[in-house]
């Protein structure tokens, strides 16, 4: 694993080169108190990045019927206009010691009204082959501490706090992705760019929004190994293409045509830094500085 994700890791950025352009909520029992959520009437849990694609499901309904039990209105739809969104991005503990997931609470605007983590001492593997209690043991710490950001009276950690970019972001799924890269690129670099401070929408953004479209090609097979490279590209909203990071290397043949896992964290976290030097740079052009 540590050498894929090695291989991964190298990253280039390049100018602009022409690219495809690819591509009812639960209610707690009629006793109990809904709490008052800052600006929004519900949240919606995303799939969890980090994980097999069938447990990352699975554990969002698990932690939306688990903020359910904390007299929180949640469920696993698409986020509406008065909704946040729950991201987040799991991890194991070196050693194997249990796993840690970063959660973020993202507005439709894609401001980022809140974050916590969360860390069980279950191995990730039992999360992948979705085991039911290490499923429910992961929900139920979860939920507490995503409750208490939504609040009035406690103030969210990133509260108050803008991005440093006005720009707004979509991103879409990965084309050309073996195995389940297509959603865990696509979730892994959503994280990334929130993780940074970028504004990120859900679903399809508002079509004024800056897209970062990525796309994943595979050579054929060499002595074991494949060449893959991984751009993405980031359009304007009438497709113009702003620029392009590019990733590639040489890895072990068929190690990307599972679950991803880790290495789309990886690979979102390299790419991060090249997409936020497209924006400063078209921000930057666009000042005329």
């Amino acid at each position: 694993m540590q050498r894929l994700l090695a291989a991964l890791l190298m990253l280039a950025l390049s100018g602009c080169q022409p690219l495809p352009h690819p591509l009812a909520d639960d209610m707690p029992g009629p006793q109990a108190p809904i709490l008052t959520l800052r600006d929004t009437a519900s949240i919606s849990v995303s799939p969890v990045a980090g994980i097999a694609t069938e447990a990352r499901d699975k554990l969002a309904s698990a932690v939306a019927e688990a903020l359910q039990g904390e007299n929180i209105l949640a469920s696993t739809e698409e986020p509406g206009r008065s909704s946040l969104s729950l991201l987040g991005t799991a991890r194991e503990i070196p050693g194997g010691r249990g796993v840690i997931v970063d959660w973020r609470l993202v507005g439709s605007d894609g401001r980022t009204a809140g974050q916590v983590s969360s860390t069980v001492p279950t191995a990730l593997a039992a999360l992948n082959r979705s085991d039911p209690a290490a499923i429910k043991a992961l929900a139920d710490a979860s939920a507490p501490g995503i409750a208490k950001l939504l609040q009035d009276d406690t103030p969210a950690a990133t509260a108050g706090v803008d991005p440093p970019s006005l720009r707004q972001i979509v991103v879409w799924p990965v084309a050309g992705a073996p195995g389940d890269g297509k959603d865990a690129l696509k979730l892994a670099m959503a994280a990334a760019l929130t993780q940074a401070q970028i504004k990120v929408l859900p679903g399809d953004g508002d079509g004024n929004s800056l897209a970062v479209v990525g796309n994943v090609a595979l050579e054929a097979p060499q002595r074991g190994l494949q060449k893959v490279s991984i751009t993405w590209a980031l359009l304007q909203p009438d497709g113009q293409q702003l620029g392009v990071v590019t990733q590639e290397n040489a890895v072990p043949q068929g190690s990307l045509d599972g679950r991803w896992g880790e290495i789309a964290n990886a690979v979102a976290r390299a790419a991060a830094p090249g997409i936020l030097a497209l924006i400063e740079k078209a921000e930057q052009v666009k000042s005329g500085s």
